[in-house]
């Protein structure tokens, strides 16, 4: 049995996924391909513009056969957390054959050269990079100019989010000398930051910002002429679906929860934050009294030297509580200390029977199992996942009044508190 993996966000899932999906297969001949997915919070200090479980059923339903749940401390972190913990997520499982995943040129090798220098860090590399922190740059101009000063000709192609994250998976690999086999698979299509629908394959973010520009919930109808051509039929159906019985969510929909988690702390104890200095910390109590939005504050507390995604991650670790003790106490007792599952295809039953007896860490099936199967440190990560599910859902049910949240609290919270079938919460897929 092949089995392939892939770590990925499918906010929301379009048809660049689905042909990743067809390639992995067609070419290594993978019998099941299961993704290690983000949950309500993604990589870029963002919420998802859908929750987990309706982005885990477009999943299903175009090829993937299991998605299991990045936790939220790794899937809103930077890009060598997330890559290294959905590696360690993979690694731990102990039967995945291939890491899959997309970037803008198909020479895997320039990748490996750069791992190689990367991992290695040579004493010269790094005094480079301490320079050019040190004139204001940020970490990944500064990586940039020193890869340069090191010999680097081509690193014009980090500039790229996609080639950036192979790069980490490569990094990842190494590291953690793992036996699973990177497969590249060349993006086609519009950018990672093109925002066009009308490009072939346009990007997520261009579809993000379609979505959120509608009507949605009772207010009205997504207009289905626009997508027909840039996402599968089912996954068009359940965004059709989605938006009639829920809503759509962004970055300034939690404006509020994020002034008040800003307000209520001191400048000292908002440096305990995840990726904070104690400088950042006191520009931020400092630039408060401007704060308007979620987005329009990240805008404003950017600078030179940190970009615009970086303070964005900065202002959701804020409001989702994680620290630097956090990452610290995770990373040394083991970044993914269970899987949780969010979807299955009811034909992948035989590769569950595969990672029960491969697996070395717990396989969650049930939510309300967590607290019997985890252990201390381990349940303490769930929680996060819970915590920051329950705050997506609440701001949900708060502003549009769409009556999503009852179901989800229950699925979400009751795990820790008592045994119910309700808080059974896995998609499956025919």
């Amino acid at each position: 049995m092949k089995i392939a993996g892939i770590i990925a966000e499918y906010n929301p899932f379009h048809h660049g996924h689905a042909y990743q999906i067809r390639e992995l297969k067609s070419k290594t001949g993978a019998d099941y391909v299961i993704a290690a997915m983000s949950g309500d919070f993604v990589q870029r200090g963002a919420p998802a513009v859908m929750d987990k479980y309706a982005r885990a059923k477009m999943a299903l339903s175009c090829g993937i056969d299991l998605v299991l749940e990045l936790p939220s401390l790794w899937s809103a972190s930077s890009a060598p957390y997330f890559a290294e913990s959905g590696v360690l997520l993979f690694d731990r499982m102990h039967c995945i054959d291939y890491l899959c995943f997309g970037a803008e040129t198909e020479n895997l090798s320039l990748f490996y050269d750069l791992a190689d220098l990367l991992v290695d860090e040579p004493p010269t590399f790094s005094h480079a990079v301490t320079g050019f922190l040190k004139q204001g740059l940020s970490y990944p101009l500064a990586a940039e100019y020193a890869l340069k000063k090191a010999g680097v000709e081509d690193t014009a192609f980090l500039s790229s989010p996609n080639n950036i994250l192979a790069l980490e998976y490569i990094k990842a690999l190494r590291r953690q000398n793992s036996p699973i086999t990177p497969y590249l698979i060349k993006r086609s299509g519009a950018g990672y930051h093109d925002r066009s629908l009308s490009a072939k394959n346009p990007s997520a973010s261009a579809i993000r910002s379609f979505l959120l520009r509608q009507k949605t919930g009772r207010y009205g109808r997504l207009e289905k002429t626009v997508f027909s051509r840039i996402m599968p039929d089912s996954s068009l159906h359940m965004i059709d679906e989605y938006q009639r019985n829920s809503v759509f969510l962004s970055q300034d929909d939690f404006s509020a929860i994020l002034y008040y988690a800003l307000l209520s702390k001191s400048a000292d104890e908002l440096s305990d934050a995840a990726d904070l200095t104690p400088e950042i910390a006191n520009r931020l109590k400092n630039r408060l009294p401007m704060f308007q939005s979620f987005s329009q504050f990240t805008g404003l507390m950017k600078s030179r030297n940190v970009t615009y995604a970086r303070m964005s991650r900065i202002l959701l670790h804020i409001m989702l509580g994680h620290t630097k003790k956090d990452y610290a106490r995770f990373r040394e007792s083991g970044s993914i200390p269970y899987l949780r599952i969010l979807g299955l295809n009811k034909t992948a039953s035989p590769l569950l029977s595969v990672i029960k007896k491969s697996a070395d860490i717990p396989l969650i099936s049930k939510a309300s199992a967590a607290k019997n199967i985890l252990s201390a440190n381990a349940l303490a990560l769930f929680q996060k996942d819970i915590y920051a599910a329950d705050l997506y859902e609440q701001v949900k049910f708060m502003k549009y009044h769409s009556g999503a949240h009852t179901k989800r609290q229950a699925a979400e919270n009751m795990p820790l508190s008592a045994s119910s079938d309700m808080a059974q919460k896995i998609v499956t897929a025919p």
